[in-house]
């Protein structure tokens, strides 16, 4: 290394030290190559990520991302691509760090009994992917004792906001009421929707072809809507009702149903047949197709459990930014750049 840029060198790692630029100084950015492994890259009101650090984690994100997550990066973006695993990196150590720094502040901590708690939280999620602790553990993107170190580290945040939100939270009834009002605007716009479908469909349209097009039973749209054979008793009663008074060939009303809004075509009747030489008798059964769009059932609790956790979104963001607006950070990689909230540091 040249005498000038060892020289160039120390003053850069000064300034992060807490010798700070002069009023009016342009900050200007370092690339990876001119810090050794111990110099600080960033700082965060006095913590601190050093390159090395950085770079094994920025390197583990990058590695997993291609194992395991099966990303491509085309050589071409190499570099771009670790530039963007470099700022992850970062973005989550302060994160991190100002989290747990307030948590320290308040006495927060998480014992055996919470920790616990929170072991079971992961098998359950991981068991929806056939994965396990171990998975979690061994296989992340950083060493096993960085992945749990990291995994104590996001107990302690998530008792932070946890603590503030029982404190600060409140979800009143007009909260609910406009989740109520969205829910079924959102769900008139759907019923809209299908009355314009069977319009098409009653113009001329062919029905098979709409169902395919709108119908959100994946498993009947992909048959142009058609259900197999039925008697009464298979579907609720206000499907059957529409389906068992159509003439073959007829199209339905829209028809509501727990599962959300029908237009149901008639394909065939099967009249019943009495009990004739110890036969049992036959039910009428009939042929039918539908198509169906969604509709979001009404659940007070459910929509005041999602105000709740907006809510809870809200305060989460509210907190870091108002903490990253009072911390004194550093970056000697990315100067300018933008720190944003994250739920997993992972």
């Amino acid at each position: 290394m040249s005498m000038c840029r060892l020289i160039c060198l120390l003053g850069v790692l000064l300034v992060l030290a807490g010798a700070g630029c002069k009023k009016g100084e342009e900050k200007k950015a370092l690339a990876p190559g001119d810090l050794p492994p111990s110099a600080v890259v960033v700082s965060v009101d006095g913590a601190i990520l050093t390159f090395g650090e950085m770079e094994r984690r920025a390197s583990g994100l990058h590695t997993n991302a291609i194992q395991r997550e099966g990303i491509y990066y085309p050589p071409s973006m190499a570099q771009e691509a670790m530039a963007a695993f470099r700022k992850k990196a970062i973005n989550d150590f302060v994160y991190k760090t100002l989290m747990l720094k307030e948590a320290a502040r308040l006495g927060i901590a998480v014992n055996e009994q919470k920790q616990a708690a929170g072991l079971q939280r992961l098998v359950r999620a991981l068991a929806q992917n056939n994965s396990t602790t171990n998975d979690y553990f061994s296989k992340g993107p950083y060493p096993p004792d960085v992945m749990r170190s990291d995994f104590h580290d996001n107990l302690v945040i998530d008792e932070l906001f946890s603590q503030r939100a029982q404190r600060n939270i409140k979800v009143m009834d007009e909260d609910v009421e406009r989740g109520v009002a969205a829910v079924e605007a959102t769900n008139a716009v759907r019923r809209a929707t299908l009355e314009a479908a069977r319009k098409q469909i009653l113009e001329g349209a062919p029905f098979e072809d709409v169902a395919r097009t709108i119908s959100e039973d994946t498993p009947t749209a992909r048959q142009g809507g058609e259900l197999r054979e039925f008697a009464r008793g298979r579907y609720e009663a206000a499907f059957e009702d529409a389906a068992f008074s159509l003439s073959v060939g007829q199209v339905s009303d829209v028809v509501e149903t727990r599962h959300g809004y029908h237009i149901i075509k008639l394909l065939a009747r099967n009249p019943a047949q009495a009990v004739a030489d110890g036969i049992p008798p036959v039910p009428e059964t009939v042929r039918a197709a539908h198509i169906l769009l969604k509709a979001q059932p009404i659940d007070r609790s459910t929509i005041a459990a999602a105000v709740y956790r907006e809510k809870f979104a809200e305060a989460r963001l509210a907190l870091y930014e108002e903490l990253k607006a009072k911390a004194k950070i550093e970056n000697a990689l990315f100067p300018d750049m933008e720190y944003k909230a994250v739920t997993n540091t992972r």
